[in-house]
């Protein structure tokens, strides 16, 4: 009969170990998941790093972007980031998360503008380059920059050899104004 108690007892006790080793492990494992439940954000300063390096082109560079530093990863999930040109363009570029760290950027259509200051020196350089020096340009004050659409600006100037209007359009998204384009 000691026997058997003593069996009993070590079969209680080994029960009872094996009850808490079982509820330490659920709590464990409950205390990981809310760890693991935080979702890790994007590396911000990455993006605006890659805006830059990618969005830039030979005619106008990203001189800036900012991005929000609250975003989850989540592959295929996009956000969007404020960009700025060294022409004085600003836009918005849409980022798509690729995976691993890899993104993929892209200027929003339609929301590039130019400084209506920036498209006047344009404007007034081709001018010149066309043989009508001294003419001033004046483009409204923001422009939209949408590729192959013509912007009208007035002119005057140029010893009176110009007078009225000129067009151009943009050759790119970023705003850079297509020298060939311009006509008075």
């Amino acid at each position: 009969m000691r026997a058997l108690r003593h069996r009993s007892i070590r079969a209680l006790a080994a029960g009872a170990l094996a009850v808490a080793a079982m509820t330490a492990g659920c709590g464990g494992s409950g205390n990981d998941t809310a760890t693991s439940a935080t979702p890790k954000t994007v590396d911000d300063a990455q993006v605006e790093q890659g805006i830059e390096t990618d969005l830039s082109t030979s005619s106008a560079k990203v001189s800036g972007a900012k991005c929000p530093s609250d975003v989850p990863v989540e592959q295929g999930a996009t956000f969007t980031c404020t960009v700025t040109f060294d022409n004085g363009a600003t836009g918005k570029a849409t980022v798509t998360q690729q995976g691993r760290g890899r993104y993929a950027y892209e200027l929003k259509p339609g929301s590039v503008q130019v400084p209506g200051a920036t498209a006047d020196a344009a404007v007034e350089k081709s001018l010149a380059a066309q043989g009508l020096p001294d003419a001033t340009a004046d483009c409204p004050s923001n422009i939209i920059v949408k590729v192959g659409t013509t912007v009208t600006c007035n002119v005057t100037g140029a010893g009176g050899a110009a007078s009225g209007t000129v067009t151009f359009t943009f050759s790119d998204a970023e705003g850079t104004v297509d020298p060939s384009s311009v006509k008075t």
